[in-house]
């Protein structure tokens, strides 16, 4: 899984496993998942893969994005709760997987934007023709998208006070090579 959180709240996990009345045991093997990944889940020490969260969600009988804390919710989240990694994702849309990335981190569509649908015998936009990978409707994919553009300035920002606490040199040479701070 990529290092970009998608939400995952292990109290939410506590909450739907007591109303539920299910066991770690039963959890786990409807999860298809070790007990003591269960456990870690539910002590919030460790975060589910994107594979895993549907079938996790699945066996305390709610949907991946009842398990999740969002503000916003961005392409990340959209593609972690359809069970899908990174790659899979850019598989299942026909990208490449850095294409992919670029896309899911910035929000920007570029060639994306829209494709030439044969089933419709039409150029479709991106909410609807990606809208079914995800499984979610046009319009969600559409809010998801303009909520991850909005926040790319975040990440970037983030990403280079990271850079700045760990090489500073470095970050004065980005800074310089690209006439502000990135």
């Amino acid at each position: 899984m990529s290092g970009t959180p998608y939400g995952f709240d292990a109290g939410k996990l506590r909450e739907v496993r007591s109303a539920a009345g299910t066991s770690v045991a039963r959890i786990a093997r409807a999860a298809g998942v070790s007990e003591r990944a269960v456990s870690l889940y539910l002590a919030g020490t460790r975060v589910p893969r994107p594979e895993v969260l549907p079938r996790l969600a699945a066996a305390v009988g709610v949907a991946p994005d009842d398990l999740c804390t969002v503000e916003r919710e961005r392409l990340v989240h959209l593609r972690v709760w359809s069970g899908r990694s990174r790659a899979a994702m850019a598989e299942a849309l026909g990208m490449a997987e850095e294409t992919y990335r670029l896309l899911e981190t910035t929000g920007r569509l570029g060639r994306a934007a829209a494709r030439y649908e044969r089933r419709l015998d039409r150029w479709a936009r991106w909410e609807e023709w990606a809208a079914p990978v995800y499984g979610v409707t046009p319009q969600r994919l559409a809010a998801a998208t303009e909520a991850s553009r909005e926040h790319w300035p975040v990440l970037r920002a983030e990403r280079f006070r990271r850079i700045r606490e760990h090489d500073p040199e470095f970050a004065d040479q980005l800074e310089q090579m690209l006439g502000e701070e990135p």
